[in-house]
C-alpha cells in the first residue's frame, strides 16, 4: 500500500495519532462477538446500497476513538492491458499524490493535522484504498478519502516520480532473492494466466507507462460499481449513511465487465526454472501447483491438510526439513485460492550444496500426504490450529472489516466467519486424505530455484528437466509464456 507522502512535520497531528492509537490498542482488545460465551460470533455489518450501485457495509463498534475504512475497487493487476502491467499498481499510489483541490503536499498536510492515515494500492484482483481518523472526525476523512479516489490530480511530475520509484522498486527485487523467487515462481506456475502478472508490472511495462494511461485506468476502473466500502468503528448506521451518500452519492461509472478468467490446467510432469544468481550463497526454492478457488467447498478440508503438512511450527515441513535435517531456518505451505483457481506451494531456502536434497525431502513428504499418511491425531492438531487461530486472526477491527471485505469479494455467504470454526471442526479424516490425495502435488508440479545455475543445473535434472533463465528475465521479459 502507499501512504500519503507527508509534506512538512506537523506536531500536533503526529501526537494526536499517537493518543488515538493508544486507545485503539486498549479498545481493541474487547471482543466483537461473544466468544467467552461460546462458539466464537461477529456481529453481521449493516448493509446499504447507493442509487450508483457502490456496496456500503457498516460495522458499528461503539467506544473505539477511531473509524476505520476500507474501499475495495474492481480495478486489480488482472485489468491491466497486456503489455501495461503495472497500470493499476501505479494508478493506486498516484491517488495520494495530489487531489483537483490541494496539491501533493497540502493534502498529505491535511491528512496529518487530522492525526489520520490515508493508503492506496493494487494487488492481483482488486485495489483497495484504506483510511484510518478519530471517530470524531469520521466525516472530514471519508470526504479526505473521496477527494482522494473522485478528483486525483495526476500531476506529470508525480507521475514522472512516482514511475521511476515503481521501476527502481522492482530492479531492487535483483538483490533481494526471496522476492525474485515469489516472482519467478509465480510466472512460471501460471505462464501467460492473468494470475501470473506481477501486481508490480516489469521493468519494461512499466517504464511504457504514460499519464494517459493512467487517467484511463482511473476513469474506467475507479467507479462505484463493483465498489464496496466498509467502514468499521464508533459510527451509526445513520450517520453513516448521511456522510457516505454526502460524498459518494453523486458519484458515477459502471467498471468494464470483467472478462472470464478461466483456471488453468495444473502442470503436468515436473518442470524446473532455475534463476541464475551466481553470487548466492543459499538458494531459493518454491515448488508446487494450481489448486482451488476460493468457494470450492473442498478448499475448506484441503486448508486442514496443508496445516499439518507445513502451517505452523509443528507441521511435517517444519519438524522434518527444519527442526530434524536443518536443511532450513524456515519452511511453509500455503493453500493460495483465488476467485478463479488458486494454488498449493511450499517456499524455503537451503544452502547450495543441500538444494537437492531439501527438495527431495520436501517431495517426499508431500507425498506422505498424498498418499493418505494424514492420521487422526495429525488431523485433530490441525483442525485445532485453524479453529483457535481464527479468531486471534481477525480480532482487530480493521482485520475484521478486511474479512468482510473478502467474505464479499469471493462470494462465500452470510454467516461465513460465525461458521468458519465449525466448518473446519466438522472436517473428517477421509475429507481431509481426498482433498490432499487430489491437490497436493508430487510427480506434477512447477519448481523455481534462485540460486547459481553453474553448481546447481547438473543436480537438478535429477528431479526433472531444467531451464535456466538469468535473473534480469524475472523483471524485465515481457508477459509471453515462459
Amino acid at each position: 500500500m502507499s501512504r500519503v507522502r507527508p509534506g512538512r512535520a506537523v506536531f500536533v497531528g503526529a501526537c494526536r495519532r499517537m493518543a488515538l492509537v493508544v486507545a485503539w490498542a486498549l479498545a481493541a482488545g474487547m471482543p466483537w462477538g461473544d466468544a467467552a460465551a461460546g462458539p466464537f460470533r461477529v456481529s453481521e455489518p449493516q448493509r446499504f446500497v447507493l442509487k450508483n450501485g457502490m456496496i456500503v457495509m457498516v460495522l458499528s463498534k461503539p467506544g473505539l476513538p477511531l473509524v476505520q475504512m476500507q474501499l475495495q475497487l474492481p480495478a486489480g493487476a488482472v485489468a491491466d492491458p497486456s503489455g501495461k502491467e503495472g497500470l493499476a499498481s501505479l494508478t493506486a499510489t498516484l491517488l495520494a499524490r495530489g487531489t483537483a483541490r490541494r496539491d501533493a503536499d497540502a493534502f498529505a498536510e491535511q491528512v496529518e493535522f487530522m492525526g489520520g492515515a490515508l493508503d492506496a494500492g493494487a494487488a492481483l484482483e482488486r485495489s483497495m484504498v484504506e483510511a484510518e481518523f478519530a471517530a470524531r472526525d469520521f466525516e472530514v476523512g471519508l470526504g479526505l478519502m473521496a477527494e482522494m479516489v473522485r478528483e486525483p490530480a495526476f500531476v506529470q511530475a508525480e507521475f514522472d516520480r512516482e514511475r521511476g520509484l515503481a521501476v527502481a522498486g522492482i530492479e531492487a527485487a535483483m538483490d533481494d532473492p526471496e522476492a525474485l523467487a515469489g516472482m519467478a515462481f509465480a510466472r512460471w506456475l501460471w505462464g501467460s494466466h492473468p494470475y501470473g502478472r506481477p501486481a508490480g508490472g516489469t521493468t519494461t511495462s512499466v517504464g511504457a507507462l504514460t499519464l494517459a494511461d493512467v487517467v484511463a485506468f482511473h476513469r474506467a476502473r475507479h467507479v462505484p460499481g463493483g465498489a464496496v466500502l466498509i467502514v468499521s468503528g464508533d459510527v451509526g448506521l445513520a450517520r453513516a449513511r448521511k456522510a457516505i451518500e454526502s460524498v459518494f452519492g453523486s458519484w458515477t461509472g459502471v467498471a468494464p465487465k470483467a472478462a472470464t478468467i478461466a483456471a488453468p490446467a495444473p502442470i503436468k510432469g515436473r518442470r524446473i526454472l532455475l534463476v541464475d544468481k551466481p553470487d548466492a550463497t543459499q538458494s531459493q526454492i518454491s515448488l508446487g501447483n494450481i489448486a482451488l478457488r476460493r468457494a470450492d467447498p473442498e478448499v475448506v478440508p484441503l486448508m486442514v491438510a496443508n496445516t499439518v503438512l507445513g502451517s505452523g511450527f509443528t507441521s511435517w515441513l517444519v519438524d522434518e526439513v527444519r527442526v530434524k535435517r536443518g536443511l532450513t531456518y524456515s519452511i511453509r505451505s500455503q493453500v493460495g485460492a483465488r476467485r478463479s483457481a488458486g494454488s498449493l506451494y511450499v517456499a524455503t531456502f537451503s544452502k547450495n550444496e543441500t538444494v537437492v536434497e531439501t527438495i527431495n525431502l520436501v517431495i517426499e513428504l508431500m507425498a506422505r500426504m498424498r498418499g493418505g499418511g494424514l492420521q487422526a491425531a495429525d488431523l485433530d492438531k490441525g483442525r485445532n490450529y485453524l479453529a483457535g487461530l481464527y479468531p486471534l486472526r481477525i480480532e482487530a477491527p480493521d482485520a475484521l472489516a478486511s474479512e468482510f471485505l473478502d467474505v464479499e469479494f469471493y462470494g462465500l455467504g452470510k454467516g461465513y466467519i460465525d461458521g468458519y470454526q465449525e466448518r473446519i471442526r466438522a472436517v473428517t479424516l477421509e475429507q481431509a486424505r481426498a482433498a490432499a490425495a487430489r491437490w497436493v502435488p508430487v510427480d506434477d508440479m512447477a519448481i523455481a530455484v534462485v540460486g547459481p545455475a553453474e553448481s546447481l543445473k547438473g543436480p537438478l535434472a535429477a528431479i526433472g528437466p531444467v531451464t535456466v533463465q538469468p535473473a534480469a528475465w524475472v523483471i524485465e521479459a515481457a508477459r509471453s509464456a515462459p
